[in-house]
């Protein structure tokens, strides 16, 4: 596939962005961000981007994930920084109508989003069976709804790490 092409959906959700306020209900992208080195931090971020680009085109989501551009002005390994980050993250999940729980793990940040968007009686959608069942248990033990919690295993897409073959050094898709 081409450069071109290759961006192509990077340019798609970057119009969408700057479209004003898109109508329809919003999603909240939680995936994992922490990292052990840079090239893979540059890649949790990029996949943060693709999870919301496959949002909005396959589920009609519009779709928001701090840590896909937050990363960009705030450092993580700063305390104060991370603290502004995730306050921020919360406090935009808390004008999310659903949450949608990606990848194939559950990080730590994950694990406060779900605490959270449970205490909000929100819907939490996964789409991979461990995911599914460690998000329940999450729900459960904070006295959250856990039937709140669905699995769509039917998006393969908003499991895989480098979705749509998206890969953290080229940043091209295959």
């Amino acid at each position: 596939m081409s450069n071109n092409n290759a961006e192509q959906w990077e340019h798609t959700l970057e119009m969408r962005c700057m479209e004003g306020s898109p109508v329809g209900a919003k999603a909240y992208i939680c995936s994992p961000l922490s990292a052990v080195n840079r090239e893979q931090l540059r890649a949790n971020i990029r996949t943060a981007r693709a999870y919301m680009f496959l949002a909005g085109r396959d589920l009609g989501y519009v779709a928001r994930a701090p840590h896909a551009y937050l990363p960009l002005l705030l450092n993580d390994s700063v305390p104060v920084e991370r603290a502004l980050a995730i306050d921020f993250g919360l406090r935009l999940l808390e004008q999310s109508d659903i949450l949608l729980v990606c990848g194939d793990r559950i990080s730590c940040g994950m694990e406060g989003e779900i605490r959270h968007a449970a205490s909000l009686n929100m819907t939490i959608l996964t789409f991979d069976k461990t995911v599914f069942r460690n998000t329940r248990a999450i729900v459960a033990s904070c006295g959250g709804d856990e039937y709140r919690v669905r699995l769509d295993d039917r998006y393969p897409q908003f499991v895989r790490k480098y979705p749509e073959g998206i890969t953290p050094d080229s940043g091209e898709v295959a």
